[in-house]
């Protein structure tokens, strides 16, 4: 068996592969400095963060001595615990090329790698070019929009925007798991929107798109809720040009249960505020369960995959009514 510490000397006598030295194994090619945060173990006030047994407690450190433009990346390494950070002030993230990864198994809900908000937490996005990688978005206090992304071209990849899991929070028609404001051209794959812990009452939305939030694409994610009334939905347009082109999902599904069946929700989607031109592109398998329809009112917004045996509509998107 070839062996790298044979033709690397320098390994067989101690020394150490770094992070940089590995940048691919986070999904880029390049890296400058990587910090760590330890939930469980690390200090703010004690520690560097330039190693695991050195780490950070949160992610507001790390982003207090990252460098703009400089492509550091913060790495959440919990070493015990729920695995996700205590957030207690609004975190703006205005420092591009600025990354986020979680260190654990990687799955689409509830990675144990992450940022849970406390009283006064909140993260808005705002600078372009930023990866965020395996991480859980979460909370318990009443937060109505923990998570808000101003900024474009970022990419959020195995991310579970839950919100906050509070009762009071799915009761306020201001809830939401994530605002996109201003956002285009973001990317999110395999990530998961909302919860099914909590119950929603309010005519509160998912997520929400307001001023421009356009070519935003949701690749293969899932969009989950519960309720107890038909109000809620999933996706929300604010402002008569939420979005300006397009949006687009792709392979996803829009979930939400109720007890017994006992209150499927009116839509899945409302874009009524829209007027300006703007088209909702659902692409391949999207699919939806628990709602009466895709819209409570049709806007003509909405084109999907006819799957219906029309004459000419083979591969021509359709409007639903």
């Amino acid at each position: 068996m070839l062996k790298a510490r044979d033709y690397t000397p320098a390994v067989k006598f101690g020394a150490k592969w770094l992070p940089q030295d590995l940048a691919g194994m986070i999904g880029l090619p390049y890296v400058g400095n990587i910090y760590y945060i330890d939930p469980n173990a690390g200090s703010d006030s004690s520690n560097s963060g330039t190693s695991q047994d050195d780490a950070f407690a949160t992610v507001a450190k790390y982003y207090e001595v990252a460098v703009s433009g400089n492509h550091d990346v913060g790495i959440i390494a919990p070493s015990g615990g729920t695995g996700r950070t205590t957030e207690t002030t609004a975190i703006t993230w205005a420092k591009r090329f600025t990354h986020l990864v979680g260190s654990s198994a990687p799955t689409m809900q509830d990675t144990r790698a992450g940022i849970s908000f406390g009283t006064g937490g909140s993260l808005t996005i705002s600078e372009n070019g930023c990866l965020f990688k395996n991480l859980t978005f979460n909370g318990s206090t009443d937060i109505n929009v923990p998570v808000t992304v101003s900024g474009d071209y970022n990419s959020f990849i195995g991310c579970d925007f839950k919100g906050s899991l509070n009762d009071t929070t799915g009761d306020d028609t201001a809830a939401r798991a994530l605002v996109l404001s201003g956002a285009q051209e973001n990317y999110f794959g395999m990530c998961t929107f909302g919860a099914d812990t909590f119950t929603r009452s309010a005519a509160n939305a998912t997520v929400e798109f307001a001023s421009a939030a356009s070519r935003n694409f949701f690749d293969s994610c899932d969009f989950v809720m519960a309720v107890d009334a038909d109000t809620p939905v999933h996706v929300l347009f604010t402002g008569t040009s939420a979005i300006d082109r397009w949006l687009a999902f792709r392979d996803c599904s829009f979930y939400s249960f109720s007890a017994n069946n006992a209150t499927p929700v009116a839509a899945v989607m409302n874009l009524s505020a829209q007027t300006a031109t703007g088209h909702v592109r659902l692409l391949g398998a999207s699919v939806s369960q628990g709602a009466t329809d895709w819209e409570a009112s049709a806007s003509g917004r909405i084109y999907m995959m006819p799957y219906t045996a029309t004459t000419n509509a083979i591969g021509l998107a359709v409007n639903p009514t």
